[in-house]
C-alpha cells in the first residue's frame, strides 16, 4: 500500500513557520524538511509525522506555528487563484460566498494530504466542519487540548480573504480521545474589506511549494482551468 500523499504547499509552510517562530530550530527541523524534498514533492507521510511530532514537543510554540503554517497555506493558495475567479467569488451573495470558500477550502486540504477529508454544514451564520485523517492530530496517547489549529487557521483565513470574518471554535478532536475532530466556525454578520484580509500572500515562502513561470501557483492546470471551475453548491447541503 502506496504512503499517502504529502502536499508541498504544507511542507513549504510549515517551513516557513519554523523559520519565522523558531529560528534557532530551524536547522533540527532540516533533517525532515529539506529545500529539495520540498520542491521535488518528495516528502512523505513519516517526515511530516515526525516534524509534528517533534513540534508538540515546543509547548505553546506549537499552536502558533500551526497556526501560521494554516495562514500561509490558504495565503499562497487562494492567491494564486486567477484574479478574475477571486473578484467573482467576492460578489456572490453571503451564503452562496460561505459554501463556495468552505467547498474550496475542502478542496484545498484534500490537496495538503490526501488522506484527509473535510465536510462541512451551514446553517445561518454557524457552519459545524467535520475532520477525517487529520495528519496534526495522529498521537498514540490522548493529549489534553485539541491539535487541530492548522486546519482552524486555514478555515478562517480563507473565509477572511473573501470578505468574512471567523472565529473557529475547536470542539472535538481525535487526539484528545474524541471518534472524529470538529470545528465550529461562527461568521461574523459583517463584511470586512478585501484588502483586510490581504490581496497577496502575507510571505514569501523560503521554499517555493510550486513553480509557474517563476509564479507561486497551484499549478499550471489548476492556474490555466477557466472561471467555470467555481462549483454550484445547494443552498442548503451537507459539503462533500
Amino acid at each position: 500500500m502506496s504512503e499517502p500523499k504529502i502536499g508541498r504547499v504544507l511542507a513549504a509552510s510549515l517551513h516557513q513557520a519554523i523559520d519565522d517562530l523558531l529560528p534557532m530550530r530551524v536547522e533540527f527541523y532540516q533533517s525532515w524538511l529539506t529545500a529539495t524534498r520540498i520542491r521535488q514533492g518528495a516528502l512523505g507521510h513519516g517526515r511530516i509525522a515526525a516534524v509534528i511530532s517533534f513540534l508538540r514537543q515546543e509547548g505553546d510554540e506549537y499552536d502558533a506555528v500551526v497556526d501560521r503554517a494554516g495562514r500561509y497555506a490558504a495565503d499562497w493558495t487562494v492567491g494564486a487563484l486567477p484574479v478574475v475567479a477571486r473578484t467573482l467569488l467576492r460578489r456572490l451573495p453571503r451564503p452562496i460566498r460561505v459554501r463556495v470558500v468552505l467547498r474550496l477550502a475542502a478542496r484545498m486540504i484534500r490537496k495538503l494530504h490526501d488522506d484527509c477529508r473535510l465536510r462541512a454544514l451551514v446553517r445561518r451564520d454557524i457552519a459545524v466542519v467535520t475532520l477525517e485523517g487529520s495528519l496534526f492530530c495522529d498521537v498514540r496517547e490522548p493529549v489534553g487540548a485539541p491539535l487541530c489549529g492548522f486546519y482552524a487557521a486555514v478555515l478562517e483565513r480563507c473565509l477572511e480573504f473573501f470578505g468574512m470574518s471567523a472565529r473557529v471554535q475547536l470542539s472535538r478532536c481525535r487526539a484528545t480521545g474524541d471518534g472524529t475532530c470538529e470545528l465550529i466556525i461562527h461568521i461574523g454578520s459583517r463584511e470586512t474589506r478585501p484588502s483586510a484580509a490581504g490581496e497577496q500572500p502575507v510571505a514569501k515562502p523560503l521554499v517555493a511549494p510550486f513553480e509557474c513561470s517563476g509564479v507561486l501557483a497551484i499549478g499550471c492546470a489548476e492556474r490555466c482551468r477557466p472561471v467555470g471551475w467555481i462549483p454550484c453548491v445547494p443552498p442548503v447541503a451537507a459539503i462533500p
